[in-house]
């Protein structure tokens, strides 16, 4: 038989060919797959970039000099296969952290195959670590925080299905904050006084500080001391009066032996009984807290279904104070530009009166109030309208709705401050305010007590809405993969035939 050469040679050659063709895709995706744990490849085409990194994460994450382990315990397929766009999102934003810095190192447990692999953290935390957890490590410092998936988004009720819906994102926010609490050389710690309350906020006050990077400890003053290297205490609405030894630990907390630096946020709420001892000390520091309840005369300021005790307000010039000496101070900086003309939600809010702006070594400033159609009324007017049917003579204007006040002292050329944060409305701190990106509630709160503290702010990042986006094209980037598809592509093929028929035609 004979063995046609030309045949054998060009058969060779082409086997040859596609042996190396296919080796080239295999390693091609080999190396794909090597990359992508470090590179994520993903194109993100939506309007708002929902599933990419702010600049300012990707630079604080080029900054890191310390080693973060992100574990979550959920599987990657489960993130993978998830019908929820925000948990894909989440998984998206998870992959971009590993991606950003090789200091960060990302793993995804299933605690069913894997259950004994998250021991090691337990030593470290007193809590519980379970599924649908994510936790993030220093493993130079041993530091932790434990958060849950769930802690990724910002949720409300449906009070017509009682079913709970994710409203917006604010996965990069969280994570970015608990790296930055892990990897803080000197956190600061804030303490919660266990009071009895009808104030249903303490958890999302406490939530919201420890996404800031504070340690929250919870004391009860009655039977513990106050740490001494607490440097901020929550007071949130108490339903009765504090004893005068109470008082007395709160002198001694903020006046620190003479050394200031001590930082206090009292809430106010309508249910609170009589509390004259705690009057007599916020008065010292120039605030009343007036027993009433604060309102609008502008429905477009009136929340729907709030029988007029919900409004909204807005900071404007509140938020920036004089200093005294020509200058000014911001306390809004910790607020993303784009949202920072959003309104603030209040609700069964007592209103303030600042009994003085300056006196002694004592200042008192307005950080927020009503808009000029607001008005405010006693429990006396309230008492009359009840029993009178007639509404009383009430006068609008600017009522306060948050004060604070300065105690200082100067030591060796240096002025210290002890500050007290005074809040009308402790509903407005209440998730379903502070979780809604088009309030100012949480962001506002945050950066009054990051300014107070001494605090830097946190990068400023957006919580996401992914409700009903979809992908649009721009018509230049149709035009694009209009002629991709539909000319170069198989006018590339066309001509890869062409010339191979070419050169077998010739051979």
């Amino acid at each position: 038989m004979k063995i046609n050469t030309k045949k054998l040679k060009y058969g060779t050659a082409a086997m040859a060919i596609t042996i190396a063709v296919i080796v080239l895709v295999v390693l091609i995706n080999v190396i794909i797959s090597l990359v992508s744990d470090r590179v994520n490849m993903n194109l993100d085409l939506t309007p708002n970039k929902d599933f990419a990194i702010t600049d300012e994460t990707k630079d604080y994450l080029a900054s890191l000099t310390e080693n973060v382990e992100i574990c979550t315990t959920v599987d990657e397929t489960t993130f993978q296969t998830s019908d929820s766009k925000y948990i894909k999102q989440a998984y998206e934003v998870l992959k971009k952290y590993a991606a950003g810095s090789d200091k960060v190192t990302l793993n995804f447990v299933d605690m069913t195959v894997n259950p004994t692999y998250v021991d090691k953290y337990k030593q470290y935390y007193s809590g519980s670590i379970s599924d649908n957890n994510i936790i993030l490590f220093n493993e130079d410092t041993n530091r932790i925080r434990v958060i849950s998936i769930s802690d990724l988004f910002n949720t409300e009720i449906n009070y017509y299905t009682m079913s709970t819906n994710i409203v917006s994102s604010k996965a990069e926010k969280t994570l970015t904050s608990a790296i930055m609490y892990i990897t803080d050389p000197d956190p600061k710690t804030a303490v919660y006084l266990d009071i009895v309350t009808d104030s249903a906020v303490g958890g999302n006050v406490q939530s919201m500080l420890e996404d800031d990077g504070f340690d929250v400890v919870t004391v009860d003053p009655l039977t513990e001391e106050i740490p001494e290297d607490a440097s901020l205490i929550i007071v949130n609405s108490p339903l009765n009066d504090f004893s005068e030894e109470l008082v007395d630990k709160l002198y001694n907390f903020m006046e620190n032996d003479g050394n200031y630096g001590k930082n206090m946020i009292y809430l106010a709420s309508t249910s609170q009984n009589l509390t004259p001892n705690i009057d007599a000390f916020l008065a010292e520091w120039g605030v009343k807290v007036i027993n009433g309840i604060v309102s609008d005369s502008s429905q477009q300021n009136i929340l729907g279904g709030s029988g007029g005790y919900g409004f909204v307000t807005y900071i404007g010039d509140s938020g920036t104070i004089s200093s005294g000496d020509g200058a000014s101070v911001s306390y809004t900086g910790g607020i993303p530009s784009e949202t920072l003309t959003n309104p603030i939600a209040m609700y069964y809010a007592r209103p303030l009166e600042l009994l003085f702006e300056h006196r002694g070594n004592v200042s008192v400033y307005s950080l927020l109030d009503t808009e000029e159609t607001g008005y405010f009324l006693t429990e006396e007017m309230t008492r009359e309208y009840s029993e009178t049917g007639v509404m009383p003579d009430i006068a609008e204007g600017n009522v306060p709705l948050m004060a604070l006040s300065s105690k200082y002292v100067f030591k060796n050329n240096n002025q210290l401050l002890s500050n007290i944060l005074v809040i009308g409305s402790d509903a407005m701190l209440n998730n379903s305010y502070t979780s809604q990106i088009y309030f100012n509630n949480g962001d506002y709160f945050i950066s009054i007590v990051n300014k107070i503290s001494g605090k830097e702010d946190g990068v400023d990042i957006l919580d996401k809405d992914l409700s009903g986006q979809t992908y649009q094209a721009a018509e230049s980037q149709i035009s694009a993969m209009r002629i991709l598809f539909m000319f170069v592509v198989p006018g590339a093929a066309a001509a890869v035939g062409i010339i191979v028929w070419l050169r077998r035609r010739h051979r």
